[in-house]
């Protein structure tokens, strides 16, 4: 039997792990499937300030600026901040390339490519 490795790309582990579900389902060709995350963490952001600058038009003639200092924490990041991108790699019998990568690809994978 011919073996193959498959790589792809997925924007979200999430994504990955879903892929890799469905080809473990969907395809007895499989030997084996990795999930590695990509992308660095995020430092943390405690104790840090943000300020926002206000404009203010006084009596139409001259500008002043107001100036506003908030804590950040960790917490008020949007929730896509903290999501990581993804690699799935496919070890599969040669004959079931094309089903593997038209699975991955129909999940959103990016970068499909026989390694």
């Amino acid at each position: 039997m011919n073996l193959c490795r498959i790589k792809g790309e997925f924007a979200s582990e999430e994504l990955a792990e879903l892929a890799a579900g469905r080809i473990r389902r969907s395809i007895g060709q499989v030997r084996s499937i990795r999930i590695r995350k990509l992308g660095k963490a995020l430092p943390s952001l405690n104790g840090r300030q943000r300020f926002t600058m206000l404009p203010a038009n006084l009596r139409m003639e001259n500008y002043a600026t107001d100036v506003l200092l908030s804590e950040i924490s960790d917490t008020a990041l949007p929730e896509h901040w903290y999501r990581k991108s993804a690699e799935l790699t496919v070890i599969c019998a040669g004959e079931a390339f094309g089903q593997v990568s038209a699975v991955m690809q129909s999940l959103g994978a990016l970068q499909i490519r026989p390694v």
